[in-house]
């Protein structure tokens, strides 16, 4: 979306887990949000404040990594987080994967924004978390599927709706 057809900040209500695509691998939790401003424009103005903060305040360092990736168009942008309740759990950063359109997307490059993030080792409530770089071709207006080491999520589906609505409402309480 072109920024003249995006919906304007501020009115939105939604909380960030209402799209944000949540995936289960045994112990360990995943939680996927993008962070497109046509989809964080519809959050609510504080979470819209803090998502659009965080991808302005490292959007040099995004932009070197998609140059270095070889991106030519600013690229998708994902916040991943990993969290488990059990002792110790590893994880594979680079096993995170979208599937868009029969394209399987691997992040081009990632971000880490926790310190621990480069150990890939989870202790017991702990959460590491990035910016996961992918190419721009991915469509947020479309459903998609997020992989993790064989387990698929197919959650974008009915979050695609919930946008949909609340973009209606935004714009309608923008210009009322």
């Amino acid at each position: 979306m072109s920024e003249n057809q995006l919906p304007p900040p501020g009115y939105g209500t939604l909380r960030q887990d209402a799209f944000t695509i949540a995936l289960a691998q045994g112990p360990l939790q995943i939680k996927v949000t993008p962070l497109d401003e046509s989809v964080i424009r519809l959050a609510a103005p504080d979470t819209y404040q803090r998502l659009h903060g965080l991808v302005a305040s490292r959007s040099q360092q995004i932009g070197e990594l998609a140059a270095r990736a070889g991106l030519r168009d600013e690229p998708a942008v994902f916040l991943v987080s990993f969290f488990t309740r059990d002792q110790q759990v590893t994880y594979e950063p680079t096993a995170l994967q979208l599937l868009s359109r029969g394209i399987l997307y691997r992040p081009a490059d990632i971000l880490p924004l926790t310190p621990q993030w480069g150990r890939q080792q989870l202790m017991q409530q702990e959460t590491q978390t990035a910016l996961y770089v992918f190419d721009p071709s991915i469509d947020l207006d479309v459903t998609f599927e997020v992989e993790y080491a064989g387990q698929r999520s197919l959650a974008w589906a009915s979050i695609i709706r919930i946008l949909q609505a609340e973009r209606g409402r935004v714009v309608g309480r923008a210009k009322g």
